[in-house]
This record gives C-alpha cells, structure tokens and sequence, in this order.
C-alpha cells in the first residue's frame, strides 16, 4: 500500500518530482494551505506544510492515518505540539535550512540602520538631497549583542566580526566551549543591553521568549542603540518599543517580524523614520525555499524507509518549555 504524502504549501519543483517518483508514494499538493480538502486529510500518511497551515486538534481528529508531520521551516509556532504528542504524530522541522537567509537579512538590516539607508533612499525619490540629515557609523570597533547564539545567532557573530565588532551574547543554554569557540564574549542578558552599540534577536517563540525586551528594560538599555528582531514579533514589545523609540533612547530599529502579521496600516511603527520594516522575509530567498523542500523531502523519506527521525519537535534544545523569561535587575 503505498504512503499518501499530501503536500500543502509552495514546495520546490524539482523535489516534488523526485518524491513524486519514489514508488512507495502517492504524492498530493493542495492549493489552500490553510483549508485543507478533507478528503485529502483523511486519507493522509504524511504532512508537508509551511507556515500557513496551521497544525491544531481540530485537523488531527480527521487525520486519522497520519503518522508524520514536517514543516519546511525553523519556526513551529503553527504547530500545536501538545495535541501532536496527544495524537501519537511524529513532527519534524527543518531548522538549518535559513540560517544563511536570516543572517544575511540580519546583517542587511543591520547595515540599512548603520547607514540609513531608508531614510536616505527616500529622500533620494522624493528628490531631496541633504546628506547631513544622513549621517552614519562605522561598525568596526562597536559592541554587537546577540541574543541566542543558536545557528542564526552564531553565523550573525561570525559575519559581524568580519566587520571588526567585539561581539557579545547572552544564552543560558550554550556551553562555555561555543562562545570560545566563536570568539563570543558571554555576559548576562542585562549586561547585554547595557553594553551593545547593536543588538539583535535569535530566539524562538515560547513562554520564555514572550516580551522579553519590554519597557523594564528599556529603562536602562544602551543610549543610541541598534536594534534588530528577525526572530519572532512576540520578543518584544511593540508599543514598549514606540514609547523607546518617542524618548530618543534608541538609535533605529530593523524589525522583520511583528507582533500581530501581517502589521495593521493603523501600527505606529510606520509612523517612525528612524526604523527599517521587512515583510517576514528571514528565509524568502531561493536557496533558502530550496534547502527547505529538500531536507524536509529527505526527511520524508528517511522516516518511512527505516523509521529515522530527526529535529524533532518538540525540541530538546534550548529556549522550548523553559520558564517564563524574567530580569536578573
């Protein structure tokens, strides 16, 4: 009896023909990610999804036949782990698939803001030509903070210290031996932001996650700071942050995801000059698409030859069940 793989968002061409081609399969791609044909549900060995399909009890009562679910992204916030777990469906991500398109998004971000690059972009369509409301910073020689020195947070410090920045980083999940390993120098995550020139998220969403930059912290973050989330919109507070950003406490921000997406018109962030917005675009990059599609296919693959698994979720890594995030201050 061949295994029903119904795959439920954009996946790449070429993989799809290969698992097209595995005899063992009968491979179906749905067109609505988020309203999946019951018919389709039901009969389902195995799920591959992005982001838009939401994973929840409901959908698993129906899914009777189901026995894995792979998400071709890092993050697992559609996901309703508990209900997988209750339901007995082995989950699967694929979280190293990004980490050059984050980064990398990271660092544009991050050079957008150094520079002012916005700003200075549309001042050049409105045909106004006034550099001295432009003026920058040189990276080399400043302070950058890393909040979460898992994959992404560690190639962005491997990146800015091409820059020749001291780099900084707050995880209490790392061993010692990493931040040596990657020249980081470890601190508390209050030293973090009294002490970063820039500072930028890498955390996923949970419990732990949840505001964790918020106004007590901005009361004494570094004056002047960069600050750059292409984490998770749930890690800081927005309204916290327009309140920051209205005292003069904080230099730009570069934000790619938001609390509430897509951002409402009415958000006051786009009320500000000084900040830098991207659509959630961390890992919409060719390579990155394809990368996804590709292990999460081999992953397929791999759990119904021989029943191996691997990025499990939910994870046993850091930052996922911990509790609460609370001040050391």
């Amino acid at each position: 009896m061949k295994k029903k793989i119904l795959i439920t968002d954009r996946f790449a061409q070429d993989v799809f023909l290969y698992l097209n081609q595995q005899s063992q399969f009968e491979v179906i791609r749905s067109d609505s990610p988020m309203h999946l044909p019951l018919e389709h549900v039901v009969n389902a060995h195995a799920l591959i999804i992005r982001s838009r399909t939401p994973i929840n009890e409901e959908l698993l009562k129906k899914a009777r036949n189901l026995q894995v679910i792979i998400t071709a992204t890092s993050g697992f916030d559609h996901i309703d782990l508990e209900a997988t777990q209750k339901w007995g469906v082995t989950v699967m991500h694929t979280p190293s698939a990004n980490i050059e398109s984050a980064a990398q998004l990271t660092l544009g971000l991050v050079l957008s803001c150094a520079n002012n690059l916005s700003q200075a972009h549309r001042m050049m369509k409105a045909g106004d030509w006034n550099r001295e409301q432009l003026v920058g910073i040189e990276l080399s020689g400043r302070t950058y903070g890393v909040v979460g020195l898992g994959r992404i947070g560690t190639r962005v410090a491997q990146l800015v210290q091409a820059f020749g920045m001291n780099v900084i980083a707050f995880d209490p999940y790392q061993e010692d031996e990493h931040f040596e390993k990657h020249k980081v120098t470890r601190l508390s995550y209050e030293e973090v932001l009294k002490t970063a020139d820039i500072l930028s998220f890498h955390v996923p969403k949970t419990l732990e996650t949840d505001y964790m930059l918020n106004r007590s912290h901005f009361e004494y973050i570094h004056r002047g700071i960069i600050l750059i989330n292409t984490s998770r919109g749930s890690v800081i507070h927005e309204l916290d942050l327009c309140e920051a950003i209205e005292q003069g406490w904080i230099r730009s921000v570069g934000l790619d995801v938001f609390e509430k997406e897509p951002l409402q018109r009415t958000s006051k962030l786009l009320t500000y000059q000084n900040l830098v917005l991207t659509p959630h675009i961390g890992a919409t990059t060719e390579d990155a698409f394809y990368k996804a599609s590709n292990i999460a296919a081999q992953k397929l693959v791999g759990f119904f030859l021989d029943g191996s698994t691997s990025d499990t979720l939910p994870p046993q890594v850091p930052w996922y069940g911990a509790t609460p995030f609370k001040s050391d201050t």
